[in-house]
């Protein structure tokens, strides 16, 4: 039998006749060194796992058989501390085999003491961890990698221009992108995780989120770019696209919800302007359409008027100064001249109305109307005025710019309805600049610059922007209906004179309408006009008279021949061209219409010159002076007549062709 040996207070079973010491047998790795480190026994089991024979072993120092790093250990370079302490514990080391290779070890080791208690070397277990070492190796390496792939994930969810993030089954946040965490006044994205969406600075909307959220979850399906507001913790309004899916494991298991929105904010406004242009572009086609048609029908009722104020001249020249019929030829006369204001008014809207355009000082204008105004405002209403001294001169039409003084005094009393208010009523000078000017009513780019101003202010009821909308229409009104062009009217003055108009209202507080013509640095001109009182004149000469209209050739013919003119009627441009072939050395002076079918007054006009260049043509038209003769510019137009025309204005004008200044007859050429 063997003896026993104390390792510290523990008994090592020395081997016997039955096969030799224990750690001879044991499939354990074992080995004693001596106080020096030295080894004096080894297991069977460490030789073969060091491909040693036992006695290459015996007697050699421990670190001979450790790898070069394993040899600046505790266990080598101080066996003494390891004596004193008298015991060591999973102490890693790296062993070297006699081929060379280096396998990772945990050892062990207990003090073996001599019987009288003195330390008499060490007695070490060793393990062999060398696929605990490779395992933990591998670990490490899937962490890493993880890690990065975490952080590549991360990153290109930062960067891309989505709000990302997902939610667990219980609602709570799971991670998001830098985007959604700015968008939730959140420094860092991993300060969202385990929040719910009530803790967020949308709480007002957490109820409608967290119920998208279970509907997809509970049904599977996904929610794909549905617009939805949102105010942000800093208080801005935006819009978002939001899209919603399940998210699922590697087992289509669904264990929350991936969610993505995008800010659509500039979108949306991209798409209000866009959409604020197209009403605008629609709002001027609307009034241009308007304007085309309030001018074609004023052209023609301006021809009808020709013929009755023409008729009501001649029957009135005939009549005594007594004759009782004379009263109701000039009621005629007045209500055609009402008919007349009328047209100018359809012609202002349409931008082809006749302006007689000259340097006007806007406060002297309102001055000599308060007696007027102050007639036809409500006596509820107070009247007020700021006119300012000193103003530059604006080139208008005096008598067009009296009506919409007088069209929007009239509409400032009605506003203010059964109640008492003021309307005040000023004039001004301001430097516009490009951005203020856009924001006015014209439909033509006016330039930034001095402007002379009026602005009409009411205390009435104002309007709704629907009403505001549709003011400047032909025949609109919020009071009862029939009250002629209105406004629509005023545009279309404004227009004509390159000026703007801007309306300022809200309902209850009131309304300021306000105009703005360009001013210009000439002397101005009072409006008052002194009578004529100059004796009919009566001349010599042939004329030819051509138009389409029977009634306008009937009336200039007679008008003319009242005068001691001779007089040839043409219907048309064709029929002219016939006449004129004929007669072209007898014709004094051409009076030509300008819309006629077949041939018009433009292409008749240059056939006319081709016949006899110096043939004098006055053109007659019931368009705009100015938008009709500038298509004659440098051609010799000899004068432009307005329809509806009266005698003393027909024979001014051919006055003014056939009579030299001294009073005697031109000759022909």
């Amino acid at each position: 039998m063997g003896g026993r040996r104390s390792t510290d207070g523990v008994d090592v079973l020395e081997g016997g006749s039955d096969g030799g010491p224990l750690e001879q047998r044991t499939p354990v790795m074992l080995l004693a060194t001596d106080r020096d480190g030295r080894i004096v026994r080894v297991s069977d089991y460490w030789l073969e796992m060091m491909g040693y024979e036992r006695k290459e072993v015996v007697g050699h120092h421990l670190r001979d058989f450790l790898s070069e790093q394993s040899q600046q250990s505790d266990l080598v370079e101080s066996p003494a501390r390891l004596m004193e302490r008298g015991w060591c514990r999973d102490v890693e080391c790296r062993f070297r085999t006699k081929e060379g290779r280096d396998f990772d070890a945990s050892l062990s080791a207990v003090a073996e003491r001599n019987p009288d208690g003195s330390i008499d070397g060490l007695l070490a277990v060793i393990d062999d961890i060398s696929s605990l070492k490779l395992a933990e190796q591998n670990l490490r390496e899937r962490e890493l990698a993880l890690g990065r792939t975490n952080d590549l994930l991360q990153l290109v969810l930062d960067t891309i221009p989505v709000r990302v993030f997902w939610k667990d089954l219980k609602l709570k946040y799971l991670g998001c992108n830098r985007l959604f965490a700015q968008d939730s006044g959140l420094a860092k994205p991993e300060h969202l995780l385990g929040l719910d969406d009530y803790a967020m600075g949308w709480r007002d909307r957490a109820k409608t989120y967290r119920a998208d959220d279970r509907m997809v979850i509970e049904s599977g399906e996904s929610r794909i770019n549905y617009e939805e507001p949102l105010t942000t913790p800093d208080g801005r309004q935006i819009w978002l696209r939001t899209s919603k899916l399940p998210l699922r494991d590697l087992d289509e298991t669904i264990i929350g919800v991936l969610g993505t929105f995008e800010d659509i904010t500039e979108e949306k406004r991209a798409a209000e302007r866009e959409r604020q242009l197209q009403t605008d572009v629609q709002h001027a086609q609307k009034l241009e359409s308007l304007g085309v048609l309030a001018g074609g029908i004023a052209h023609d009722f301006n021809n009808i008027l020709t013929g009755i104020l023409g008729q009501a001249d001649l029957v009135l020249d005939d009549l005594p100064p007594v004759s009782p019929v004379r009263a109701k030829v000039e009621a005629i006369q007045t209500a055609a001249t009402s008919a007349s204001d009328l047209c100018r008014q359809m012609l202002a809207y349409s931008g082809k109305g006749r302006f007689v355009v000259a340097p006007l000082d806007l406060s002297e204008v309102v001055r000599e109307m308060r007696e007027m105004l102050d007639a036809v405002v409500s006596k509820k209403v107070s009247l007020q005025f700021d006119l300012a001294s000193g103003l530059p001169a604006a080139k208008a039409d005096g008598t067009q710019l009296q009506q919409i003084i007088l069209n929007l005094v009239v509409n400032a009393s009605e506003a203010i309805d059964k109640e008492t208010g003021v309307v005040c009523v000023n004039t001004g000078f301001i430097e516009y600049d490009a951005e203020y000017i856009k924001t006015t009513l014209a439909d033509h780019d006016l330039a930034p610059g001095g402007y002379v101003t009026l602005e009409v202010t009411d205390t009435g009821c104002g309007m709704e922007s629907e009403t505001m909308e549709r003011m400047f229409e032909p025949f609109f009104t919020s009071k009862f209906t029939g009250r002629g062009l209105g406004l629509s009217a005023v545009l279309g003055i404004v227009r004509g004179h390159k000026g703007a108009i801007k309306a300022y209202s809200e309902p209850g507080r009131g309304t300021t309408m306000k105009l703005l013509l360009p001013a210009c640095h000439l002397p101005s001109e009072s409006l008052s006009r002194s009578a004529d009182t100059a004796p009919k004149w009566r001349g010599t000469g042939t004329v030819l008279v051509v138009d389409d209209e029977p009634i306008v050739r009937e009336v200039a013919q007679a008008l003319l021949e009242r005068a001691g003119l001779e007089v040839v009627t043409a219907e048309d441009g064709l029929d002219a061209l016939a006449i004129f072939e004929k007669r072209a050395d007898e014709i004094d002076c051409v009076i030509l219409d300008l819309t006629m079918p077949h041939l018009d007054g433009e292409e008749t006009f240059r056939e006319l010159r081709k016949i006899r260049a110096d043939v004098p043509v006055i053109l007659a038209s019931g368009y705009n002076e100015q938008d009709v003769t500038q298509r004659f510019v440098g051609k010799g137009l000899a004068g432009f007549l307005q329809k509806p025309f009266r005698l003393e204005t027909l024979t001014e004008k051919v006055k003014a062709i056939l009579v030299s200044s001294d009073g005697s007859f031109k000759p022909r050429g």
